[in-house]
């Protein structure tokens, strides 16, 4: 046992006592220093662990991150296709004023006057320019291709300063606007000398013209085909130049009736683009892309999806056949039964 003034150690028991308060404290220890790390074994274990865990959740977080992406997508187009109901009771029956274009025979005006955009940033309705598809790979759309919105069948010319205002307004968009929208029917069962032509239809879709199909099954809006190869439909935002989204769906093929003789025929789908999900990626032709589905807005303000599933090769293509009726027509190889095709407002080529 040590004397230290007041305390006393007593090394056998291992604590010190206050020699006037009979105060009893433990003895401190002397710190250990020089504690050894981890190992190389152990740090290549967690090294390993952590890319495991990596390896597992980031497949879940992209699956997560699209999904919300196709949801907004879908939101976005509920947003319009209510806008053009809202439209139509203001506009007597009419959806929209037409196609969205500056050339002369595919609008009724330019494209700050005329056509589904201006409608919607002109009348309050919203502004597509600020509600794009997020998972697509067109930031803009077509129509502002520098060819196209000052050629020389322009309403008038827009130039490039002007068109980053308007673009900045919200005259934008890169969905694709369905034919059915735009031009209605032909004006006559002949074959269209140019189906986006509006001196050979019936011009802008009216409530009371859909004759022959339920407005659940009438196209009106959706995801667009980006040809990421295609030149001609590219635009220029801010000085960079992006993929451009086909502005209206083709619009109808050839048809040959029952006891011969061609007419115009069912409508083809392949503008509208496949723009979510992941699957084995695609490389036909201007397809470069491994998305799975698209979302699609119809005339009853419903939004579903369609699917790349009965012909998977990216586009929402169709096949020529002839049918018990005696129509030889298009059968769309991935969408048959959930979206029209026929005529709207003549009877005979009616599905």
């Amino acid at each position: 046992m040590v004397l230290y003034g007041f305390f006393t150690h007593c090394k056998e028991r291992g604590m010190w006592i206050h020699g006037g308060a009979g105060i009893i404290m433990p003895a401190m220890r002397p710190a250990r220093h020089g504690v050894g790390g981890f190992t190389l074994i152990e740090l290549l274990v967690v090294i390993a662990i952590i890319a495991l865990l990596i390896g597992i959740l980031l497949p879940s977080l992209g699956s997560a991150r699209e999904s919300a992406k196709s949801t907004k997508c879908a939101a976005q187009l509920r947003q319009f296709v209510t806008a053009f109901a809202g439209y139509s009771n203001d506009s007597k029956g009419y959806f929209s004023s037409g196609g969205w274009d500056n050339r002369m025979y595919r609008s009724f005006g330019a494209l700050d006057q005329s056509g589904w955009v201006a409608d919607m940033v002109n009348g309050g309705y919203g502004l597509p320019g600020q509600a794009l598809c997020p998972s697509s790979p067109a930031r803009g759309s077509e129509v502002w291709n520098d060819t196209k919105v000052r050629g020389a069948d322009a309403w008038r010319v827009i130039s490039q300063e002007e068109q980053a205002e308007l673009i900045r307004q919200g005259f934008n968009t890169n969905y694709t606007q369905a034919w059915y929208m735009a031009f209605t029917d032909p004006k006559t069962r002949a074959v269209l000398v140019e189906n986006k032509d509006r001196r050979f239809t019936k011009g802008a879709l009216r409530d009371a013209a859909v004759s022959f199909a339920p407005l659940s099954m009438v196209p009106m809006i959706g995801d667009t085909k980006a040809e990421e190869l295609d030149s001609n439909n590219t635009l220029v935002i801010d000085g960079v130049r992006y993929t451009g989204a086909k502005s209206v769906s083709d619009g109808p093929t050839i048809a040959r009736q029952p006891g011969g003789g061609n007419v115009s025929g069912r409508q083809i789908y392949l503008d509208f683009g496949i723009a979510h999900g992941k699957g084995a990626k695609i490389t036909t032709g201007q397809i470069r892309h491994d998305r799975l589905y698209a979302n699609m807005g119809y005339a009853d303000a419903s939004v579903r999806v369609l699917n790349d599933f009965g012909k998977r090769d990216g586009l929402f293509g169709s096949t020529p056949q002839t049918l018990s009726n005696g129509w030889s027509v298009q059968v769309y190889d991935d969408i048959e039964g959930q979206i029209y095709g026929g005529w709207l407002t003549m009877s005979g080529l009616n599905w």
